[in-house]
């Protein structure tokens, strides 16, 4: 019997376990391999497509030791109940709206050669239980397409990993024996672990005519590799689940703003980001597109 259908096995016998006489606390503890459209792995590209370390802005030159600190801040979409139900294969709804909003500190620094390194860092602030801690980092150049027209070209990259209660929540254990607002009878909230790693290129092209409004678009592919970690207590605590679920694949996206240039070492930009994303939820058998849409923003100040 294989990983899925064990804990299948598991979970159809919830109610029986939780009403049966006290009994031996079963342990999972397994490793599972995930097709990169499965229910659980769309959730995990989708929050990893959050933090992607995209221009934010048209292609620029950064002389070398030319330095630009700034904050970067974006919405986090709210999923409906039936698009949160990725947990057990999609038959489980998980806790995932955490939060509205997403930040992070953001600079970069030309390296010579029309190079410039950006780097960016979420620092692990805990809000609405989850805790994220994100590094993201990634070079690049303009190319002069023409007098008007810059081409970027980025290589990014990014690593970090996500604390939330997703399996058993706060609000779950809260409701006690309440199957309806507990149906898995948590016991205590999960301290789930979501581990991300993504590499990636984007190209961008940009109208800078030495104006205050520098409009540009792009595309970025991204190949993720994605873990999650389930530290999950319930059926009453007859379940101690421990299962590390893997995938990885390829996204593609597009994007596209506005640059504002208020005064020569300022500069606010406004994005929209989209990815396509592929799923298969049950009882499906083969996959359709539930992409992520966002908007960002990135206020800069050129120090040097």
């Amino acid at each position: 019997m294989n990983v899925r259908m064990r804990r299948g096995l598991w979970i159809s016998m919830l109610l029986l376990l939780v009403c049966a006489p006290a009994r031996a606390q079963t342990l999972i503890n397994e490793t599972e391999t995930l097709a990169f459209d499965r229910p659980e792995a769309w959730g995990m590209k989708y929050y990893t497509s959050l933090a992607l370390l995209t221009s934010v802005g048209a292609p620029e030159r950064r002389a070398p030791g030319e330095i630009v600190l700034g904050f970067e801040g974006s919405s986090v979409p709210q999923l409906s109940s039936e698009e949160r139900r990725i947990g057990f294969n999609g038959t489980k709804i998980e806790d995932l709206n955490k939060t509205s909003v997403f930040g992070r500190v953001r600079g970069s620094v030309g390296v010579g050669g029309g190079l410039a390194l950006d780097v960016a860092w979420t620092p692990p602030i805990e809000r609405g239980g989850a805790k994220a801690n994100l590094f993201a980092a990634a070079i690049g150049r303009p190319f002069e397409l023409a007098p008007s027209w810059r081409l970027g070209l980025r290589g990014y990259g990014q690593i970090g990993h996500i604390d939330a209660d997703i399996t058993c929540s706060a609000d779950e254990v809260a409701a006690g024996d309440n199957t309806d607002l507990n149906p898995f009878q948590c016991v205590e909230p999960s301290t789930d672990e979501s581990r991300q790693k993504a590499l990636g290129v984007e190209l961008v092209a940009g109208y800078d005519s030495g104006g205050k409004l520098k409009p540009y678009a792009g595309v970025a592919v991204s190949h993720m590799n994605l873990e999650f970690q389930v530290n999950a207590l319930y059926s009453g605590g007859l379940i101690d689940d421990h299962t590390l679920q893997m995938t990885d694949g390829t996204t593609v996206a597009a994007l596209g703003g506005l640059t504002f240039a208020p005064a020569p070492r300022w500069r606010v930009t406004a994005e929209a980001f989209y990815s396509w994303l592929s799923i298969a939820r049950p009882p499906a058998t083969s996959s359709s597109n539930e992409g992520f849409f966002n908007v960002r923003f990135f206020a800069s100040y050129r120090v040097h």
